[in-house]
């Protein structure tokens, strides 16, 4: 077996000599103590017991997390496993590697060289200790969308028992792998800037043997936003939209100004708005009568989605209405807003489109809509489920009894 020495505060073996009133060998337990990040300091603590794992030899297993650090190191022996041990630790008084019968503090002051698992081995017999390494490995490669990792990767390794290990930001090529782990349960989490974080779970490592693995990155893409509506009700706007992203989950932050332009607005949510599919956000507005202008700003893509400016007017003497459609001509989606102009009630509101022999494409049923500026995207190819040649169409919009119509032009 072989064993890491420790010398000039580096890891040694010692060699714990039996001085005058020293107990006979054969111990009931042994405890590793530590303050090593990632084991306990508590000796009294089972899960500190160091296992029997062939004659008068003792082993334990720790994760050390911080290398570089002073670690005081240490055993304890008892007869019977109860919290009476008998020291036997480094002593500054005898010099390096002898050691001193229920000295104390029983403590042997070295410098971890590197983070990760570590063996502490014990034998009674010859009262000597060393430190090994686990030899089981993992390794992988690391695949996106360019001809190197991208900029930021980070692939970082978790244990199911002992959560975080450590993590590889530094790469062979496309390749990566983590040495030196014990047999056990692992999974492997790849993420960067611009890419959506893949993982590998159930890792089970064995003595001896690299596991190999594969992670891709998937670059994140932007969602698209089929419908979106903003309604102007009583203390302030309503923003809700539905997206268009496999199922995915999308964030949004939201932005209002005065006018329309995005540079001068502010943003007004103070957390990201997540979901899958549907979102709601509501902006309270102390200001019912000033116009409002809202855009939607995607997160977490290198080519975010942005749409707006999406029009909020003030509510006093606001008559029905339907603003031209933005873009035009369009393709694949195109804005209609509209304003119901009712503050007594909410009315009923239907969107019907038509091509210039009067067939019907489609038609949605908007159900009531209270007072204030709302819109309506319409994409063909999602609304109707089929694609529809270039050319002219109609949007009829009814609110309440009052017909509106605006012509559009889609050009493929």
């Amino acid at each position: 077996m072989r064993k890491t020495l420790l010398s000039g505060g580096l890891l040694v073996g010692v060699l714990l000599q039996s001085v005058a009133g020293a107990p006979a060998l054969g111990f009931g337990s042994i405890q590793l103590v530590s303050n090593c990040s990632g084991s306990t300091c508590e000796p009294v603590d089972d899960a500190n017991n160091m296992d029997p794992i062939s004659g008068d030899v003792w082993r334990k297993l720790k994760l050390i997390n911080e290398p570089g650090a002073p670690d005081t190191i240490y055993f304890k022996f008892t007869a019977d496993g109860s919290y009476m041990p008998m020291h036997w630790g480094w002593s500054f008084e005898y010099g390096w590697g002898i050691a001193a019968y229920n000295w104390s503090p029983p403590s042997i002051v070295s410098v971890m060289p590197d983070s990760g698992y570590w063996y502490f081995f014990f034998n009674d017999s010859t009262r000597e200790y060393w430190l090994d390494r686990p030899d089981a490995a993992i390794e992988g490669t690391l695949e996106s969308d360019q001809p190197d990792v991208p900029a930021g990767a980070v692939v970082s390794l978790t244990s199911t028992s002992d959560g975080h290990v450590g993590s590889c930001s530094q790469f062979d090529g496309k390749k990566f792998d983590f040495s030196h782990l014990p047999e056990s349960e692992f999974t492997v989490l790849a993420s960067a800037p611009g890419y959506r974080d893949t993982m590998v779970t159930g890792i089970m490592t064995s003595f001896g043997t690299a596991e190999q693995i594969s992670l891709r990155l998937v670059p994140v893409t932007a969602v698209q936003v089929t419908t979106l509506q903003c309604e102007r009700v009583d203390g302030g706007v309503i923003l809700s939209w539905i997206t268009y992203c496999c199922g995915e989950t999308a964030g949004f932050d939201i932005y209002r100004s005065d006018s329309p332009d995005l540079a001068c607005a502010v943003r007004r949510n103070e957390e990201p708005v997540y979901g899958i599919t549907s979102f709601s956000w509501f902006d309270e507005c102390d200001e019912p009568q000033v116009d409002r202008y809202y855009w939607l700003v995607e997160l977490d893509s290198a080519d975010p989605t942005i749409v707006g400016p999406l029009f909020a007017p003030g509510l006093p003497g606001v008559p029905n209405s339907i603003g031209q459609n933005y873009p035009n001509p369009f393709n694949p989606a195109t804005t209609i807003p509209f304003t119901v102009g009712s503050a007594k009630s909410d009315s009923r509101v239907t969107i019907t489109f038509y091509d210039v022999s009067g067939r019907t494409i489609a038609r949605h049923d908007l159900g009531h809509r209270s007072a204030g500026d709302h819109v309506y995207v319409w994409n063909p190819a999602l609304s109707s489920r089929r694609s529809i040649p270039s050319g002219v169409y109609y949007c009829r919009l009814q609110i309440g009894k009052e017909v509106f119509t605006r012509k559009m032009i889609l050009l493929r």
